[in-house]
């Protein structure tokens, strides 16, 4: 059974830094018009700040994760299966 990962991201853009009152620009993830900027003053919607870093970190989450189950051993057309039940 294959696993699922969920990420979810709520960033808070409570402070004033967020927001450039009365100067819409394009954001820089879905290119409509918006006044909300990100950290380093890009327009950008907080939405689209939030799936972008979730995005990010699914990936991540996926590439570092690795799959404990021990793959079944391949056989090669002609070969026998191992008998069970020790030597006779």
């Amino acid at each position: 059974m294959a696993g699922e990962l969920l990420v979810r991201v709520r960033l808070d853009w409570t402070g004033p830094e967020h927001y450039e009152h009365g100067r819409s620009r394009p954001c820089r993830v879905c290119d409509t018009p918006t006044q909300m900027r990100d950290g380093r003053g890009e327009a950008c919607h907080q939405s689209c700040a939030e799936d972008e870093l979730a995005r990010e970190l699914l990936g991540t989450g996926r590439a570092r994760i690795a799959d404990e189950r021990v793959p079944a051993p391949t056989r090669l057309a002609g070969d026998r299966p191992a008998r069970s039940g020790g030597a006779r």
